[in-house]
């Protein structure tokens, strides 16, 4: 390995970056559920969560969703706080009322801000219709663990 390899390997691992770096994504079904269930009872409006996580061996595990006031219309959602990433929080999960689960620009400059990976469900709202994505809006693969 060169210098610089090491180097910023181990810049990496004296920062703690490397609890940011991933190569899998695994969302538990718990939380797969409560966005679907979030979803439906929201309509027509849309909903935002934070999803909580972490990284272990390169794998990204979402485990759980933290909810907080927001205020939402049928046509966007906007939260009052912004937690640290250190908390816990690897991202946001929200809900489009619609038939895309594409992300919208303000989507996208949110996801920018803050978090690893962002969930958007789209209608009809199920496990199928949820969409990740990372930071720049590019689709993440995720696994569900039952």
């Amino acid at each position: 390995m060169n210098i610089w390899k090491r180097i910023g390997k181990w810049f990496k691992s004296f920062f703690e970056l490397d609890k940011f770096e991933f190569d899998k994504v695994i969302i538990e079904r718990e939380v797969i559920d409560g966005i679907v269930e979030l979803a439906n009872q929201t309509l027509p409006k849309e909903f935002i969560a934070f999803l909580e996580g972490k990284v272990s061996k390169k794998v990204l595990r979402i485990h759980g969703l933290a909810y907080q006031e927001y205020f939402a219309n049928p046509s966007y959602t906007v939260y009052k706080l912004d937690p640290p990433i250190t908390s816990g929080i690897v991202g946001s999960v929200h809900s489009h009322p619609g038939a895309s689960n594409r992300p919208s620009r303000a989507d996208l400059h949110s996801f920018s801000k803050k978090g690893m990976v962002h969930l958007i469900i789209r209608m009809p709202y199920s496990a199928e219709t949820i969409q990740a994505y990372d930071g720049n809006g590019n689709i993440v693969e995720f696994e569900v663990a039952d």
